[in-house]
């Protein structure tokens, strides 16, 4: 035990009290697991070192599982064998206070090796958690992430570092298209994970290769990997790519949905506007609310994407528009007055929409109108002469997307939202909500401010939605 976690387990050992010993060894094991999954909910019991009762217990949110941890001051392979015989049910991680010794090839090593393949329980030591949780590339972190949650097998510190290693060596294999290490890295994650895990894994690996150009036959996996993307490890896809091909942020995003996207939780960066612009025909949401203001007299820039406050986040200069897979996670709305009849006309006029219904406002009753058929209320002379009266205000307006649906964009929370539980494409969305509640309430939104440019199959559309 050479490095932080075996330092913070010594320490633990030299308190005199047996009880803040117990806690400051449950401690230290807490915060390296955590360090290993930051998702993962730790909590402490009253045993230390008990035959079947747990030391700890892991959790996760919106998760129907759980993994418990036991401590063994021993590593005598034999007694931990014996052991498992008894808690092996729960599948658990078994994690020894001291490390194993190197005698990899006794009897009883190949005998705990098998018997915890066997239970779907994770036994390791010191020596192999420093070395799973050691930042060494943004792979590793991905693979001790998985071994929390799903490793099994008696994993030492050999087992640890020849698995991250080949970790880090397929997943350059992957963006370069190279079968073998890749091939190397699955074999070696199999041995350690379980199922559910080791397709997950899988899974990114095959992510980055389709990414690149690979096709799913040629991918060097039997498994099954039709599944998504989890948020983190999209993050992770995130954080560590450096490619601007459009298309290859176009085939990562095959499958992809709002709500994976707003699962990596806070985050910003070329990467996430490449993904997002690929496949915005291809991310659906439920609805939009804009905040804030554009500000015309400062510099012009480029709207950018991010994730924050739990949804998709289009931010311009001095405005931010939400996005959010349920009209209940967009955050609460601000209260505005609307807009006037006849800024609301002139705007859906330059947009070039459909009205299919408004709801306007005056000082002693409020007045709706509603089209019939494809016509449009625009054309109506009765909403013509609402434009006369100084008071006439327009709270909602329908308008009727190229879907075929209508997106009702409320002015006075400014939301653009759905009827009953439709989504629209970006494509549609964030355009017609944008120009809509935000240029139709300060009328000076900078064109080049909101320029959006969609993916499509199978190249990439130049001309840009907003010009």
């Amino acid at each position: 035990m050479i490095g932080e976690f075996g330092a913070a387990l010594r320490h633990a050992l030299e308190f005199d009290s047996p009880d803040r010993r117990i806690d400051s060894l449950k401690t230290s094991v807490s915060n390296v697991l955590h360090s290993g999954d930051p998702t993962a909910r730790i909590r402490k019991t009253e045993f230390f070192n008990h035959t079947f009762a747990p030391d700890l217990v892991l959790t996760w949110p919106d998760e129907k599982r759980e993994r418990l941890v036991f401590l063994r001051t021993n590593p005598n392979p034999e007694w931990l064998a014996a052991d498992l015989d008894v808690i092996a049910p729960s599948h658990p991680i078994m994690i020894t206070l001291d490390d194993f010794e190197r005698e990899h090839n006794s009897s009883a090593h190949e005998r705990l090796m098998v018997r915890a393949r066997e239970a779907r329980a994770l036994v390791t030591d010191p020596d192999a958690i420093e070395e799973l949780v050691s930042p060494r590339a943004p792979i590793t972190s991905v693979l001790t992430n998985a071994v929390i949650r799903g490793g099994l097998g008696l994993v030492d510190e050999r087992a640890a570092r020849s698995a991250t290693e080949s970790a880090v060596a397929g997943f350059s294999a992957a963006e370069n298209l190279e079968v073998g290490p890749i091939r190397s890295a699955l074999a070696a994650a199999d041995s350690i994970l379980d199922e559910e895990q080791a397709n997950r894994f899988s899974r990114l690996y095959q992510a980055v290769w389709e990414g690149q150009g690979g096709t799913p036959e040629n991918f060097p996996s039997s498994r099954n990997l039709a599944g998504p993307l989890a948020g983190r490890d999209l993050s992770l896809l995130l954080a560590t790519l450096t490619t601007e091909d459009e298309q290859f942020w176009r085939r990562i995003g095959r499958s992809i949905r709002l709500e994976q996207v707003v699962a990596i939780g806070s985050e910003t960066g070329p990467n996430l506007g490449r993904l997002v612009q690929a496949n915005l025909d291809r991310l659906l949401a439920r609805g939009a609310r804009v905040f804030g203001q554009s500000t015309p007299d400062s510099e012009e820039q480029r709207a950018n994407w991010g994730v924050e406050k739990g949804c998709l986040a289009l931010r311009g200069d001095g405005w931010t528009a939400y996005f959010a897979a349920k009209s209940n996670e967009l955050p609460p709305h601000e209260q505005r007055r609307g807009v006037s009849v006849s800024t609301l006309i002139d705007g859906v006029r330059q947009l070039d929409v459909r009205m299919a219904d408004v709801k306007v406002q005056q000082s002693n009753f409020a007045i709706s109108i509603e089209a019939v058929g494809d016509a449009d209320v625009v054309d109506s002379p009765d909403f013509g002469q609402l434009v006369a009266r100084g008071d006439s205000v327009a709270q909602t307006a329908a308008i009727a997307m190229p879907s075929g649906r209508n997106l009702t964009a409320d002015f006075v929370t400014g939301t653009a939202i759905g009827h009953t539980n439709a989504t629209f494409p970006l494509t549609e969305l964030a355009q017609t909500a944008v120009r809509l509640l935000l240029e139709l309430s300060h009328r000076n939104v900078s064109d080049a401010d909101v320029k959006l440019v969609p993916g499509r199959d199978p190249v990439p559309v130049q001309d840009p939605l907003w010009e």
